[in-house]
């Protein structure tokens, strides 16, 4: 079962979540008029990097080398690595497929599969995230914690609005977007069942899920949105640049605080 704090956590990310979106849900005829929070996402960049490389990736080498001592090769790895690769492969072709749709419809209000494409695209890693969440103790887990709900309400923002301007109707934007707000908590839950299972079987697949949390943390502080990436749209700036390196500085810090990255 999950902590108290974890219990926390999950109905605030739950929050945040509807309430990124109900702005844009109850005055669909207005568009957006600030530039978002480009310091928070730029230092929240900073957590998933660290994160992924000092905590997550370690502790999944930890777990195989302990499971499978005879296995003389960095599954986790290659297991990050085809997390990494594969959200980036579904952001190219997904964002490809929508430029093309929004082109074609510059006028008209957006096809009703170009929200569907973007919830399935950001649902995906939002589970891992908060599958790693409910798996970890309470110091990472409050790191992750703060990552999340740093990108969970821009995320939440920018897709409500998507779905605002689509061929969707109301219900159709709330059963959607429902499935969106509860994807990370779903995963959290998830998260603490299987942290809880001291088994053998159980002890792989926590180091699967980590390196797949790993790949997925460290995709989403570099390459998240490619061209709108934190890293490439807001570091370019000092103040967001320092922000990001004290998101990182600070995780990695605490990393060596509270020892061994493996107490997962």
């Amino acid at each position: 079962m999950l902590t108290v704090i974890q219990w926390v956590y999950l109905f605030i990310i739950l929050l945040i979540a509807f309430a990124g979106g109900y702005f844009p849900f109850a005055k669909p005829g207005q568009v957006r008029t600030n530039g978002g929070f480009p310091r928070g996402e730029a230092f929240s960049a900073g957590v998933f990097l660290a994160l992924s490389l000092t905590m997550l990736l370690p502790a999944s080498f930890h777990i195989f080398q302990q499971e499978l001592p005879e296995l003389d090769y960095p599954i986790g790895s290659v297991i990050a690595i085809i997390a990494f690769l594969g959200l980036l492969a579904m952001e190219h072709m997904t964002m490809h497929s929508i430029g093309r749709e929004r082109i074609r419809t510059e006028n008209e209000r957006l096809p009703a599969r170009i929200p569907l494409v973007m919830t399935t695209m950001i649902a995906l890693p939002s589970f891992f995230l908060g599958t790693t969440l409910g798996m970890s103790d309470n110091t990472a887990a409050t790191l992750i914690f703060i990552a999340i709900i740093l990108h969970k309400g821009t995320a939440a923002f920018a897709l409500m609005l998507t779905m605002v301007r689509s061929t969707l109707s109301r219900t159709q934007i709330i059963i959607l977007f429902t499935f969106f707000a509860l994807i990370t908590p779903l995963g959290i839950i998830l998260g603490g069942f299987v942290h809880n299972d001291l088994s053998a079987s159980t002890a792989l697949l926590k180091a699967i899920v980590l390196s797949l949390g790993a790949g997925t943390f460290l995709y989403m502080g570099t390459l998240h949105e490619m061209k709108h990436a934190s890293l490439i749209e807001h570091c370019g700036k000092r103040s967001c640049f320092l922000a990001m390196v004290a998101g990182l500085f600070i995780t990695a810090l605490v990393r060596f605080v509270v020892g061994e990255a493996h107490r997962f």
